[in-house]
C-alpha cells in the first residue's frame, strides 16, 4: 500500500488555507479539463453538462476510497440511464498508481488525474475520499468526507431526490 507522500498534502492543505476561493455548497462548480488516468483523453466535468454528477477524489493508498468504489459502481449501473454520472479524480503523484488502483477495483466510471492537487484546491478538499455532488445545472448541492455505508445510503437517496427533481 502506497502512502500519501506529504508534499502534495500540505500543498493542499496550504492551497486551501486561502480560503476566499473555495467552492462552497450553491455556487457554480468549477470546471476542469485533466488527463484521464486511462491514459485515453482528458476528463472535463462539461463533458457531464445536464447530468447529475458525483465527483470523487481519490487516492490509491486510501482505504477509504477503496471501500467506496464498489458501492460508486452499482450507483452509476443503477442511476446512468436517468442522467447520473460519477467521475473521480485520483490524486496520486504516480499515474501508474492511480491506473494500477482503477484496474485493481474495475473502476468503470471516467477516472482523471490531479496530481498536484490543482482540482481539489478549487474544490477545498478536507479529506478523502472527498466527495462533491453538483445538479444538471452545474451548481454544488453537497460535499462529504470519507466513506461508510450509512453515508452511502443517504447519498443515494439524495441523488435519487435530485433525479426525479429534475427529471419532471
Amino acid at each position: 500500500m502506497h502512502r500519501a507522500p506529504r508534499y502534495v498534502l500540505l500543498s493542499v492543505l496550504l492551497l486551501q488555507a486561502g480560503g476566499s476561493s473555495a467552492i462552497k455548497v450553491g455556487e457554480v462548480a468549477p470546471d476542469f479539463d485533466v488527463a484521464s488516468l486511462r491514459g485515453d483523453g482528458r476528463v472535463s466535468l462539461a463533458q457531464h453538462r445536464g447530468k447529475v454528477v458525483l465527483l470523487d477524489f481519490w487516492a490509491s493508498w486510501c482505504v477509504p476510497c477503496a471501500a467506496s468504489v464498489p458501492h460508486y459502481r452499482e450507483l452509476r449501473s443503477a442511476l446512468a440511464s436517468r442522467g447520473f454520472e460519477l467521475v473521480a479524480l485520483g490524486l496520486d503523484e504516480n499515474a501508474a498508481d492511480g491506473r494500477a488502483f482503477l484496474d485493481r477495483f474495475a473502476v468503470g466510471y471516467p477516472a482523471g488525474s490531479d496530481p498536484d492537487g490543482a482540482v481539489a484546491s478549487r474544490y477545498a478538499l478536507k479529506g478523502m475520499p472527498y466527495a462533491v455532488l453538483i445538479d444538471r445545472k452545474g451548481i454544488v448541492r453537497a460535499t462529504h468526507v470519507g466513506f461508510e455505508p450509512a453515508d452511502f445510503e443517504r447519498l443515494r437517496a439524495r441523488i435519487e431526490q435530485m433525479l426525479q427533481d429534475e427529471d419532471g
